[in-house]
């Protein structure tokens, strides 16, 4: 986000301010230290605006804030009503959507229809294409949902729903694994050591994306037994208020800055748990 929101501006947010309303949980604060980390490194002010559970319906008070602070970006990290509510009070006060980027899990149809057309020039990260255009949706639809009897799915359109392709790319990832775990064993029914060893010797490569139907859809991507996510590269899509579009090119996270922090939080969990055991990779 912090790459593609600096792209904007000719590769520095020096003395821009960067507003972050997160759901005030574990998993909202999460990028908390490192937006701290990265204000100081990059100049930037960052301005953090906590949601709490029972708030998400009610944002009212923090959009007001929004509008008397006129932060230049807005960041949102939200989950469930979180976010349609939060798009729709900044359609309220004309905050510029332009400038209202959100994470993965802020970036489906069901977060900015509610809004209407005041949902529109709304951006998001995604892992995964918006676009049902690819041999792999094409056999889903002839296969599936035109398919009898196969799928509580009735019609094509919703296919093109951003949390039915991303059922489809984690189906795809556990197919995958499957398939590697069967060749590397030689079993054709697996344990689920045997699907263990399948993820962490996963990958996925170009020639076998587009072999899969899944060209253009997904990143390449390399798990092991020491890094089980791969730090992989993520675009923006944009709402034009019928669908989700690309509106950047893949980008590379900072995995220099992050990994060493994550290391480093990983390391002070488990400094005072004495029965802890960590996995050995060979």
């Amino acid at each position: 986000m912090i790459k593609y929101l600096a792209s904007r501006n000719k590769g520095s947010l020096k003395g821009k301010k960067i507003g972050f309303t997160y759901l005030d949980v574990g998993y909202g604060r999460e990028p908390i230290p490192l937006f701290k980390a990265l204000a100081k490194e990059m100049g930037f002010k960052l301005m953090l605006l906590p949601v709490g559970v029972k708030e998400m319906q009610n944002q009212a008070s923090h959009w007001l804030q929004v509008r008397k602070e006129r932060p230049d970006y807005m960041v949102i990290w939200g989950w469930g009503a979180m976010t349609p509510t939060a798009i729709k009070e900044a359609a309220k006060i004309r905050f510029k959507m332009e400038n209202f980027i959100g994470v993965w899990w802020s970036g489906s149809q069901v977060d900015v229809k509610p809004a209407g057309k005041g949902a529109v020039g709304y951006h998001a990260m995604t892992f995964h294409g918006t676009s049902t255009d690819i041999p792999v949706f094409k056999d889903i639809i002839k296969h599936v949902v035109e398919g009898p009897g196969k799928t509580l799915t009735k019609k094509a359109e919703d296919v093109k729903e951003i949390y039915y392709m991303r059922g489809v790319f984690n189906a795809a990832i556990v197919a995958e694994a499957i398939r590697n775990a069967q060749k590397i064993t030689g079993k054709k029914v697996i344990t689920g050591s045997d699907m263990r060893k399948g993820l962490e010797t996963l990958e996925l490569t170009p020639a076998r994306i587009k072999a899969a139907g899944f060209e253009g859809f997904m990143d390449s991507m390399k798990i092991t037994c020491k890094d089980h996510a791969g730090a992989h590269r993520m675009f923006v899509q944009r709402w034009d208020g019928k669908e989700w579009k690309k509106a950047s090119d893949w980008i590379t996270p900072m995995k220099e800055k992050v990994r060493p922090m994550l290391e480093e939080a990983a390391a002070k969990y488990v400094a005072d748990k004495k029965d802890w055991v960590t996995q050995k990779c060979s």
